[in-house]
């Protein structure tokens, strides 16, 4: 996952470097450790960032038993590779935007996200909730095969977007 998630930045950094200066920039928050933030805030509130690869594991043990789940291996090890405000891109023309991880939140954002996705499943976690797409469908990994699927609530389907979550932050685009 490390690898990939590098790969990732790395192109982040290229389509940065050749002028899309908004890709390494994010809203400023005091409750974030500042281990990821560069430079000062604007006058719109915002500030640089940089991935920063993570030294201290996370567990997600406390999660598991507050949902009564067990998370794929994969959502392990996306919590436990790099610190970042912003991973998102283009897969298969449809833009997708993945949940940040942030020194300081740690897993509250994740957390919130899988309580209302319990609620709305009969309080079931058959998938995690990793992401949202750019028409407001849910990105989802399969808590049984690891598959990263997109799930449209309204119609009760899922469309598997990648076998994994490594491969699927791998074939991020940044352009459509």
């Amino acid at each position: 996952m490390q690898i990939s998630m590098r790969n990732y930045f790395e192109l982040r950094l290229q389509r940065y470097n050749e002028g899309v200066n908004f890709l390494f920039t994010t809203e400023y928050n005091q409750k974030v450790a500042s281990i990821i933030y560069q430079g000062e805030i604007n006058d719109d509130g915002e500030i640089g960032w940089k991935p920063v690869v993570k030294n201290e594991l996370h567990s997600l043990d406390t999660l598991e038993e507050k949902f009564n789940c067990k998370f794929y291996s994969s959502i392990y090890d996306y919590f436990n590779s790099y610190w970042f405000a912003d991973l998102d891109g283009f897969i298969d023309g449809r833009y997708v935007s993945l949940e940040p991880v942030l020194p300081g939140m740690e897993l509250k954002s994740f957390e919130k996200k899988l309580q209302g996705y319990k609620n709305n499943h009969k309080n079931k976690l058959g998938y995690v909730v990793i992401g949202i797409e750019g028409n407001g469908l849910v990105v989802v990994v399969n808590n049984h095969n690891g598959k990263v699927e997109l799930e449209d609530f309204e119609r009760g389907e899922f469309t598997v977007l990648s076998n994994n979550l490594d491969e699927f932050i791998s074939s991020l685009e940044m352009k459509k």
